[in-house]
């Protein structure tokens, strides 16, 4: 069943999830991440995921609407033989197109009951029954097939248009099998999908907020703009993705080129790393590349920076040779006790801080020693009144040059307060570090 004719200049499709267990988040819906890779992976945009229970008349408002709105609809769920299974009654009824028995299908599920030495139950017949004009998808290792039905309808502003809807088993196993060996080359065949791609390049920010960086980036985050720049923030790490849809990655490289330039330009070493990077990711390359040994002593609550370094050496990111990281010792967690008399006073804590870095660095054959703190306890975040934050100390002592210190005050959610404090700390050292 393939329309040749039928090939849009950018494809967008939406995902439809059927089911109780779903919209209810008794169940997590990993159908439509994987589908969603596949159809941009096809240079297919993918603009709405939809979730709805079973009930008829929602499922007929839900795929009346997703065919108005895009080329493809995917639907995952509600073709099995129970009452509660909707999928293929309310595609009839939404497009107007009577349920009609295929033998082709009841032959192969009756093979799969026989297979299996069980009577296949009469309600098992209702898997057969497609929407007139729908074809039929394949499903090899199930009784549910799958159905591919094209139809016209009218968009929102009542112009006619042409969509193409996959209605998929729910079952991840069967699912991908069946979109993969058949959705796709429909796909492509049919629409013309797959001679372009979705390629991303991704930017990451730290030591700036959201709303600053699009002041600064004000024409790049225009949505009508290509390549598109999108802004995402997880756990105080800013990622601005850039987006093309291209052939080939040379080309992809060629269209971003100017756009990445204006982002360095406008941002400068706010930006530490490009690719899928994170701060510590970035901080451990660039001590690995210079050769220098680090100690970091972190006082208070939390050691936030020691365990991410720490993972990366066990893990030999980067080839970590001659770098090493210190945790600490009894005698630095006996020194860092010898500060609690000097926490309640900035100018104190900062002394001792740096006198306990650069007592690190001449005892421990260190080139460098960060210490930070004071890390809030757990109860002292939980507790807060208003938005949590701290006062936070930073010293970095290294061999033949001054102590650089600073102190700050940070604030966040509970679960991004520590990432947001241990990462402003990193990013002292990876800022101080391009100064020499």
């Amino acid at each position: 069943m393939e329309n040749t004719s039928f090939v849009a200049a950018e494809l967008t499709a939406e995902i439809l999830s059927i089911g109780d267990e779903l919209a209810s988040g008794q169940r997590l819906d990993t159908n439509s991440q994987w589908i969603s890779q596949q159809l941009m992976d096809l240079g297919i945009r993918v603009c709405f995921h939809t979730t709805v229970g079973d009930v008829f008349e929602d499922n007929l408002i839900a795929l009346r609407t997703a065919a108005s709105r895009t080329d493809v609809v995917v639907i995952t769920g509600g073709l099995g033989p129970t009452a509660d299974d909707l999928t293929r009654e309310a595609m009839a009824e939404a497009f107007d197109l009577p349920l009609e028995l295929r033998e082709e299908a009841l032959l192969h599920i009756e093979a799969l009951f026989a297979l299996r030495k069980r009577p296949m139950p009469e309600r098992n017949r209702v898997q057969a029954m497609f929407p007139r004009s729908s074809a039929i998808i394949p499903n090899p290792h199930g009784t549910a097939p799958g159905i591919d039905l094209q139809v016209s309808v009218h968009d929102a502003s009542q112009r006619l248009r042409t969509s193409r809807l996959f209605a998929l088993p729910g079952v991840p196993a069967e699912m991908r099998e069946m979109f993969s060996s058949s959705v796709q080359p429909s796909l492509i065949r049919g629409l013309g999908a797959g001679a372009t791609r979705w390629r991303y390049h991704s930017m990451k920010v730290f030591g700036i907020g959201e709303s600053d960086v699009e002041k600064l980036l004000p024409d790049l985050i225009a949505r009508d703009r290509e390549p598109r720049v999108g802004i995402t923030v997880s756990k105080a790490t800013i990622t601005l993705r850039i987006a093309a849809r291209c052939a080939e990655e040379e080309e992809f490289q060629s269209v971003i080129a100017s756009t990445v330039e204006q982002v360095r330009g406008a941002l400068g070493n706010l930006v530490f790393a490009e690719g899928e990077l994170d701060l510590h990711h970035a901080v451990h390359r660039n001590l690995e590349a210079s050769n220098v040994r680090l100690g970091v002593v972190e006082v208070g609550a939390s050691n936030r920076i020691g365990q991410m370094l720490s993972t990366l050496q066990r893990s030999g990111g980067y080839g970590l040779r001659t770098a090493r990281w210190l945790a600490s010792t009894a005698e630095l967690r006996a020194a860092a006790d010898g500060l609690k008399c000097s926490l309640q006073d900035t100018d104190a804590l900062t002394g001792s801080l740096a006198a306990l870095a650069e007592s690190m660095v001449a005892t421990q054959e260190l080139d460098a020693c960060l210490a930070v703190g004071i890390y809030p306890t757990l109860e002292e975040v939980e507790q807060a009144a208003l938005l949590p934050h701290a006062d936070f100390t930073m010293c970095l002592a290294r061999k033949k040059r001054p102590t650089k210190s600073n102190t700050i005050t940070l604030g966040g959610h509970p679960e991004v307060l520590y990432h947001r404090l241990a990462k402003t700390a990193l990013n002292f050292l990876r800022i101080e570090s391009l100064r020499d």
